[in-house]
C-alpha cells in the first residue's frame, strides 16, 4: 500500500488496538477512524487490528482493505514503531485464503488460519481420512486428531504438529496428523481447491476447531468439506521475514 506524493495521507480504521499505536499511525501522517470489527468504513485504505481476536472477527467480514495485523503470528508487535510506520507507507500485501467449513449442506464458519478435528479427551486416539477435491481417498491414520491449516496458519498448531511452513504465496494447504500412533505418518500438502476430512472410528467423541473455537462434535461417518471461500489481503513491512516479525 503506498501513499501519494503531495496528498493526505492514507485512512486507516484501527480496532482493539493500543494508543501507542494510535499515536505511531497518526504520527506518521495517518488519519485513524477507531472502530470495531462489524463497523469498518467502506473507504479504509487499511485497517490494523491488535490480537488474533480482533482479527479473525475482522476477516468473517472480508474486508476489502488490507489488514495489518499486530501482534499475530502473521504480523509485527504493538511496540515495533518502524514496522508499522513501515507497512502503512510502503507495505506489501499477501492475498490471504479463507477456508469456508461445511457439515453436509450446513455451513459452519470460516478459517484464516486452520480447521482440526481432535479427541475431545486428552491421550484418546482415533482414525481420521483425508480426502481431496476429487472424491479419492489421500491418506488414513490413528491419531489424537488431524490439522489443516493455511499459509497464514502453518507457523502455528500445525507447525507444532510437526507440519511445514508454507510460503504465503503458495496456493495450497498442509495437513498435519496430531500426535499419531505411527510416528511415520508424515503431513501432506495439499492443493486448497477441495478437502475433507472425516472420522473412520468412534473411538471417542471427536471436536471441530475452527481457527480454535470448538463447533461441536463431528460423529464417525460424517465428513467435514473445507474449501476456499474467499480472501483477505495482509499488510506487512517489505524486507522481513513474517516468522521473525
Amino acid at each position: 500500500m503506498r501513499s501519494i506524493p503531495g496528498e493526505p495521507a492514507v485512512t486507516v480504521s484501527a480496532v482493539g488496538v493500543p494508543e501507542r499505536v494510535i499515536e505511531t499511525i497518526e504520527g506518521a501522517g495517518h488519519a485513524v477512524n477507531r472502530t470495531t470489527p462489524t463497523s469498518i468504513a467502506s473507504d479504509a485504505s487499511a485497517i490494523v487490528t491488535a490480537g488474533e481476536d480482533d482479527l479473525l472477527e475482522v476477516a468473517t467480514g472480508r474486508p476489502s482493505a488490507p489488514v495489518l495485523a499486530l501482534d499475530t503470528g502473521i504480523g509485527p508487535g504493538v511496540d515495533d514503531r518502524a514496522a508499522i510506520r513501515e507497512a502503512l507507507a510502503d507495505g506489501r500485501e499477501y492475498d490471504r485464503p479463507l477456508l469456508d467449513v461445511s457439515m453436509g449442506d450446513e455451513s459452519v464458519a470460516s478459517a484464516l488460519f486452520d480447521v482440526a478435528l481432535v479427541t475431545s479427551e486428552p491421550a484418546r486416539i482415533s482414525e481420521y481420512a483425508i480426502g481431496d477435491a476429487r472424491g479419492e481417498r489421500v491418506a488414513s491414520f490413528r491419531a489424537d486428531g488431524i490439522v489443516v491449516a493455511t499459509p497464514a496458519g502453518s507457523l502455528g498448531y500445525a507447525a507444532a504438529a510437526g507440519g511445514p511452513r508454507l510460503s504465503p504465496t503458495a496456493a495450497v494447504v498442509c495437513a498435519v496428523p496430531i500426535a499419531p500412533f505411527h510416528t511415520q505418518s508424515g503431513h501432506w500438502v495439499l492443493e486448497s481447491g477441495g478437502l475433507s476430512l472425516s472420522v473412520l472410528r468412534e473411538e471417542g467423541a471427536v471436536s471441530l476447531l475452527v481457527d480454535g473455537t470448538n463447533h461441536g462434535s463431528v460423529e464417525a461417518g460424517r465428513s467435514v468439506g473445507l474449501t476456499v471461500g474467499g480472501r483477505m489481503r495482509t499488510l506487512h513491512p517489505r524486507g522481513r521475514e513474517l516468522e521473525t516479525l
